[in-house]
This record gives C-alpha cells, sequence and structure tokens, in this order.
C-alpha cells in the first residue's frame, strides 16, 4: 500500500505509524510517512530542525509523549478506532485527534493512520466522549457542585464518585498557588479499607517543590500524564527521578494525573492512583470531562471566594472589616443571654506618623500594630473598623481574661514599637452588645486622654 498516497488524500495533517514492541519492554514508534501539512509541522520552532525521513523513530522529531504511545498502540496493535481531543498547554492549543487502525502492516509492523487538526479554541462539542454511559456518569457526578449548599461536602461527595467510576484507590484535587507557594488539598478520596495516609500528612516545603516539577511532564504529555505499569514509571523516573521516589515509597503502582485550569489560569491538579491497567482508557476518558467541568466550577467559586474575602477582610491587616462586624453584632443579637466583653482600640500617634513621615510610614506602624494584636487575640475576633481604631469581641469570657488580655497586647505592643489606648465593656445580654460598643469606645477614649496628657 502506497502509505503517501493515502496521508496526501486527506485535507488534514495525517501521518501513517507503526508500532513494534521491543524485547526489554519498550516500544517502538515509527512515523512511517505523511502529507506536507503533517511534515510541515516539523518545521516549527517546538520541533526538531531535522529533514524528514519516511520510518524514522517519532521522536527524532516530536517531545516523547506517553498518551500518544498509548494511543497508537491502541490503535495500531489492538485495532481500535480512537478518538482524543486535548489542550496542549506547552503549545496553547487544541488538538483533535484520530487514530485509525490499517490493515495493511509496514515491514510485518502493524500501522494505524494518525490524523490531527489544531485550533485555538475549545470547541465543546468534541469533549463528548465514545461512551455515553461513561458521559452521563461524570456529567451527574461533577454537576453535583452547581450551586451547592456546601461546596467543599459537594466536592469531597465528587471526588469518591469519580474514585469509584475510576475503580482506583485513591483520587484527589490539589490547588497549587506558585506565587505564595502553597498547596491546599481542596478533597481526596481513598478506598476504605486503604492504609494510605492522607495528604495534609505529607504538606511541606519538600512536598511543594516536587509538585513544582509535574509541570513539565504534563506539558510535554499534553494536558495529562498516564502511567500503569513498570516501563512508563521508567519514564518517570528518567524524567523526575524525586518524583519517582516518591511514587515508589508511597506505593504508587499506576497513575493519570491532569492538570486544572480556569480558562487560561492554572489551579492545579487531579488525579487518581492505583487502578487496573485495562481501565486506563475508561479512566482518561472520565477526567478528561472532569478536569474540564471541575476547572470551571473551581475557577468560580474561588474567585466568588475571593469577592466575599474582599468584601468582608481589610486588605493591610488581614482583619475582619467594618461590614464583618456589622454582621456579627446582628448575629450576637439573636443569641438571648450570652456574656459579651468588647474592646475598644487605637492606635496612639498614627496621625502625627503620617503628618512627619508620610502614609508609608502610618501602613507600617498599621502593620506593627495588626502583628501586635494577632499576638494576643484569635485573627476570627479582630476587626478593624477605621484607620487606627480595632474591635475585639470575646464572647464567654470573665472579665479578669479581658484585662489579661488588654495587660498582654500592652507588653507584644511595646515589643513591636507601638502604643494602643484601649478601652473596653461588658454585658451578660447579647442584645446590649451595641450598648457596650459605645461604653468601650467612650472608655477608650479616656484612656487616650490620659496617654496625650502623660
Amino acid at each position: 500500500m502506497e502509505f503517501k498516497e493515502l496521508c496526501n488524500s486527506l485535507c488534514h495533517s495525517a501521518c501513517v505509524v507503526s508500532y513494534r514492541e521491543l524485547e526489554n519492554g519498550e516500544s517502538e514508534i515509527r512515523i512511517v510517512d505523511g502529507n506536507d501539512p503533517y511534515i510541515d509541522s516539523f518545521k516549527a520552532d517546538f520541533y526538531s530542525k531535522h529533514e524528514f525521513i519516511p520510518n524514522s523513530v517519532y521522536t527524532d522529531y516530536l517531545i516523547k509523549n506517553l498518551n500518544f504511545e498509548e494511543y497508537v498502540y491502541r490503535s495500531a496493535e489492538k485495532k481500535e478506532l480512537l478518538h482524543s481531543y486535548a489542550y496542549h498547554d506547552l503549545f496553547k492549543i487544541w488538538m483533535h485527534m484520530l487514530f485509525i487502525p490499517l490493515e495493511h502492516k509496514k515491514d510485518g509492523l502493524p500501522c494505524c493512520l494518525y490524523i490531527m487538526e489544531i485550533k485555538e479554541s475549545l470547541n465543546p462539542e468534541l469533549l463528548a466522549p465514545p461512551s455515553d454511559n461513561m458521559y452521563s456518569k461524570v456529567l451527574k457526578t461533577a454537576l453535583q457542585l452547581e450551586n451547592p449548599v456546601d461546596f467543599s461536602a459537594a466536592l469531597k461527595n465528587v471526588t469518591q464518585e469519580i474514585r469509584k467510576i475510576c475503580n482506583a484507590l485513591f483520587c484527589c484535587i490539589l490547588l497549587v498557588d506558585e506565587e505564595n507557594e502553597k498547596l491546599t488539598v481542596l478533597a481526596e478520596d481513598r478506598e476504605p479499607n486503604s492504609d494510605r495516609l492522607t495528604m495534609s500528612e505529607y504538606m511541606d516545603a519538600s512536598f511543594f517543590n516536587l509538585v513544582k516539577t509535574w509541570g513539565d511532564l504534563v506539558d510535554s504529555n499534553g494536558n495529562c500524564i498516564i502511567v500503569k505499569n513498570e516501563k512508563e514509571m521508567e519514564y518517570i523516573k528518567e524524567n523526575d527521578p524525586l518524583w519517582y521516589e516518591s511514587l515508589m515509597n508511597n506505593g504508587i503502582d499506576s497513575l493519570v494525573l491532569f492538570r486544572l485550569k480556569a480558562g487560561d489560569k492554572r489551579l492545579g491538579y487531579m488525579w487518581v492512583s492505583n487502578f487496573r491497567a485495562d481501565d486506563t482508557p475508561k479512566i482518561k476518558e472520565a477526567l478528561e470531562i472532569t478536569t474540564f467541568i471541575l476547572g470551571s466550577q473551581i475557577g468560580n467559586h474561588l474567585m466568588l471566594d475571593q469577592l466575599k474575602k474582599l468584601s468582608s477582610t481589610d486588605l493591610l491587616t488581614g482583619f475582619y472589616n467594618r461590614n464583618e462586624l456589622n454582621r456579627c453584632m446582628n448575629e450576637l443579637l439573636e443569641i438571648p443571654n450570652e456574656p459579651i466583653g468588647l474592646i475598644f482600640l487605637d492606635i496612639n500617634g498614627l496621625k502625627k506618623v503620617n503628618d512627619l513621615e508620610g502614609h508609608v510610614a502610618g501602613d507600617n506602624l498599621i502593620k506593627r500594630a495588626a502583628k501586635a494584636l494577632k499576638e494576643t487575640f484569635d485573627l476570627e475576633n479582630i476587626f478593624r473598623v477605621g484607620g487606627d481604631e480595632f474591635v475585639i469581641i470575646l464572647r464567654n469570657v470573665a472579665e479578669s481574661k479581658i484585662k489579661e488580655g488588654i495587660e498582654r497586647l500592652h507588653q507584644n505592643a511595646k515589643e513591636n514599637d507601638v502604643s494602643f489606648a484601649a478601652g473596653y465593656a461588658m454585658t451578660n445580654c447579647s442584645k446590649d452588645i451595641e450598648k457596650i460598643l459605645i461604653e468601650a469606645d467612650f472608655n477608650m477614649y479616656n484612656d487616650k486622654r490620659k496617654f496625650y496628657k502623660k
């Protein structure tokens, strides 16, 4: 059969590839021939500059890609007709791919026809997988995140269902904040009889450095990385020894890891581990859809959460703001009888610092004041209600504890080179919260007058 003629009859980039299993367990994939659009793609900056020679090993021209090798194996060797649609994060393109098994062989080796269409934007219709049953299962699971009462609980349930769909030992959704070097486990689920540790027990600086290495491998393989046997684990060992060591130490023998994205923003990863190799196509199919939906849902949730924080949090100190104080006081009005202590605080000398040294120096003084407050009181009890004014609300507390808190604050303030005027008031009836706010404010100004008189 004339493979070149076959490829030239197609209007999209196309080539014929052959598959051979080597004696050492490795596979050899060769590009038998291709049409001009496909061969011309090798001239792009991200590919090899070698001039194409028919029947060459594919890695002479392309980056090694485990996902591509898996599809060639299944199509050429197993005679499966395959469709894939994925975002290549490294090149910022969407790839619509078909793998068609061929009856004719090259030098006795099984072959398949590989057809590729590149798009710069997403076509959601192409995301639909070949298995309607799988699509309905995943869609039903992922849509639990549509306006849930408890997003965290819904995400936990989604993770559990995905683990079951994939028949895997473990499933996890991990957020990665590279700017602040922070990892957050949004949800995880393990097989009930598993003795695997929770992800929180891995969270340290060294694990963050390990997670940073995942990106290059995922990028080079498109949008995910699939490892289903010892041979493919060798690829991890060769390219990321530290990650390989971690996988081995934790009994991971198979892994499908997808990047999570919301638009162009990278959020983190979702993965399942320890599954049957025969289930790999089903698992890739499940996670392809899931991560696409989850990325959007998680991105929206994070954006709304950030907006909520901005509306309730003081950006300079990280404390709750006046809006949140009003909300807290309204909640306390609904509680009939509960001892409440309220401390009103004012930074001494802030105006003078602003006038003489400028607002940068003034902001630094506020930050030192915030540090002293954090060292004294729990963060959820502190509110910044003005430029130099703070309120502390303490529930179910004795007056002696309030006085002790103020004394500790004065000591911490001294160590941070700042000074507070303080006043407090108490009530045994939470409905009087507004009255004791006024009383504490009055007592604070009396303390401030004493400070300036002194």
